[in-house]
């Protein structure tokens, strides 16, 4: 094989065994002169060095290493030929120069390589005009797939696709072992503009059926590599885009979508930065932060409909989510797992199973500005979760809970939760629930806490058109600090021990029930019911410093010490009960007044009058008063 000096490609039988022999080594003219024992040891030099790139590689069944001064030609693991090239940057029409016509070959705008390549420190290969279709040709198995790595070297798109092709059937790859991919390499540069990379990368881990086999991601940064990513696109890849351990990797308006696995991968990266990224549709994750914890943000991301949750956070001490939102996942929109020092800030989560779902060992965990909305629940904090703070944040339209908490010392401050089944549900095993500031409209309940939470707290409740009850608990010793409840079935209705101070409970049908074996004490409150004010049941209630107003003020026994006001409700409770039923009267009447003209008016009509009536009327005029009616059915005398 040689090069054919015609066509500047590679043929066999063009030139003599003797140049071939020279440019093995790489010297081309020098090469002749050396001592058979010099060139003998640099072509040994050359081909392990060869075989080792192939080896780290994947053993690719056929490899083009870019010098910068020379092309190799490995295949099946043996240097077959080094070509000598002018150093600068490549092209792909100065690649397919050196390479044989069954590893490369350019139609038109599109070329098609069925080759691995490797670049090398100071080599740059560009992909872009005239030829913006690069196909890597796959296959079965891994050694079929065509790669480029751009090693210690770059690799620049601009306005360029990369895809894969069947070497039989000529489609574009599903993800499968033998299917291509591109790698950045340590000490590597990647840099696309307005670019599409599709149809890349094997099979993710959990999907594939040879575990042994590599996974390579569509495109993948390993540690210490670096690039940008502007305006480019990642479709259907395996996993689309992983930075593991790469540096100062800069990502502008990036969408991957449709992965079989996750979307972006962030492992271990530094100093990446981000804005206007988009994970779409992936098969798992749209955006998974994982591997050793960095200083680096989450944020700027836009994460719709993937198949697990938008963002997943594993194993993350300090890292910081901000500005980032999600929609229709197929789990959540923001997951927790065993991290601690997270700081979740103006997240924006809609239609999602969770909004942000914390579990397995998370710690000191902050979210701040969260806008949820529609979904089953806003937040899920799971029974491991101990310290979580949920502040300044509002969640609409849960259809199980706004707050699902199960963990032990969570917090809420300034919390808005409206038009959700349940606002705060306590769970069985949450301990130290802290509310201050909840603010509650509209939905059914407000606070429900079930038997075995401890140590709740709610302090400056707001709660305002619910149809169910202001607060439901059965918490022991539980705490409610003021507040306002208006409106709804009952206001407060406790199965424990509870203090009640400071709170004020309007247009409730029943102001207070209690059905609990320990003592609920009521300081300080106000109750202006429609109902009953105070139900006790057979529950221990001290009623202090309160004031109680309903049709029936207290039901059942009480102890009440110092002033307290038990009376009717006050003119304004009376008018508002009255006023619907006078409203409803008069439609009625209105209603009966229409119908009756239209069936011919309002007259009254004189009943007829009873056979012989008139005769008897007559006769009791003229004569005697009728002779007393006889009972046929008494006996005899």
């Amino acid at each position: 094989m040689g090069i054919d000096v015609r066509t500047g490609r590679w043929s066999r039988g063009v030139v003599g065994a003797a140049c071939a022999a020279a440019l093995t080594v790489g010297l081309p003219g020098a090469a002749l002169a050396a001592p058979p024992a010099q060139s003998a040891a640099r072509s040994a030099d050359a081909a392990q060095r060869a075989h080792a790139t192939w080896e780290r590689h994947g053993r690719p069944t056929a490899l083009v290493v870019v010098r910068p001064t020379s092309v190799d030609l490995v295949d099946q693991g043996r240097l077959t030929r080094r070509i000598p090239r002018a150093a600068g940057t490549l092209t792909l029409a100065g690649l397919n120069r050196y390479l044989p016509r069954d590893w490369m070959s350019i139609t038109g705008d599109t070329a098609r390589l069925s080759a691995a390549v490797v670049l090398t420190p100071t080599v740059t290969l560009d992909v872009g005009a005239p030829v913006t279709t690069l196909l890597l040709a796959g296959g079965a198995t891994a050694p079929e797939a065509a790669s480029i790595s751009t090693g210690s070297g770059a690799l620049t798109l601009h306005g360029a696709t990369v895809t894969s092709v069947d070497r039989t059937s000529g489609q574009a790859m599903a993800p499968g072992p033998g299917r291509p991919f591109v790698l950045v390499s340590p000490g590597g540069r990647f840099t696309a503009t307005d670019a599409t990379l599709s149809d890349l990368g094997t099979a993710p881990r959990g999907d594939r059926a040879q575990a042994d086999v590599e996974d390579h991601p569509g495109l993948d940064f390993h540690a210490g590599s670096t690039g940008s990513l502007v305006r480019t696109s990642l479709l259907r890849n395996g996993t689309g885009l992983q930075l593991d351990g790469s540096q100062d990797v800069h990502l502008e308006g990036v969408t991957v979508s449709g992965s079989a696995g996750t979307g972006l991968v962030l492992r271990g990266d530094r100093g990446t930065t981000m804005s206007e990224v988009r994970a779409e549709h992936n098969g798992a994750y749209g955006v998974q932060v994982t591997g050793p914890s960095t200083d680096r943000p989450i944020t700027g991301i836009t994460a719709t409909g993937n198949g697990s949750y938008g963002i997943g956070l594993n194993d993350q001490t300090g890292a910081h989510v901000t500005a980032v939102s999600t929609s229709g996942d197929g789990s959540g929109g923001l997951e927790l797992i065993r991290s601690r020092d997270v700081t979740v800030s103006a997240l924006t989560a809609v239609d999602e199973p969770a909004g942000v779902f914390t579990h397995v060992n998370n710690a000191n965990v902050l979210l701040d500005r969260l806008t949820v909305t529609g979904g089953r629940r806003g937040v899920l904090v799971e029974k491991t979760t101990d310290g979580l703070t949920v502040q300044a944040s509002t969640i609409q339209g849960a259809s199980v809970a706004g707050i699902d908490d199960g963990g032990k010392d969570v917090a809420l401050h300034g919390v808005a939760v409206h038009d959700s089944r349940t606002a705060l549900r306590i769970e069985r095993g949450a301990a130290g629930v802290t509310a201050g500031d909840l603010t509650i409209s509209g939905g059914q309940d407000g606070v429900v806490a079930a038997p075995g939470s401890s140590r709740v707290v709610l302090q400056n409740l707001r709660a305002d058109g619910l149809t169910g009850t202001g607060v439901r608990s059965a918490s022991p010793d539980a705490r409610i600090l003021g507040g306002t409840i208006t409106g709804g079935a009952t206001g407060i209705e406790v199965g424990a021990a509870t203090s009640i101070s400071g709170t004020a409970i309007h247009l409730t049908d029943q102001g207070i029930r209690a059905a609990s074996t320990g003592l609920v004490h009521a300081d300080d409150v106000g109750v202006d019911a429609v109902s009953v004010g105070i139900d006790t049941g057979d529950a221990p209630v001290l009623l202090t410093r309160s004031r109680v107003h309903a049709l029936e003020a207290v039901r059942g026994p009480l102890t009440a010490q110092g002033t307290n006001d038990l009376s009717l409700p006050p003119l304004n409770l009376l008018g508002a009960i009255g006023v619907p039923l006078v409203l409803l009267a008069v439609s009625l009447q209105v209603i009966a007044a229409l119908r009756g003209r239209r069936f011919g008016g309002d007259t009254r009509h004189t009943p007829p009058t009873l056979p012989g009536a008139a005769s008897a009327a007559a006769a009791g005029s003229a004569g005697p008063a009728c002779e007393p009616l006889i009972d046929t059915h008494a006996p005899a005398a």
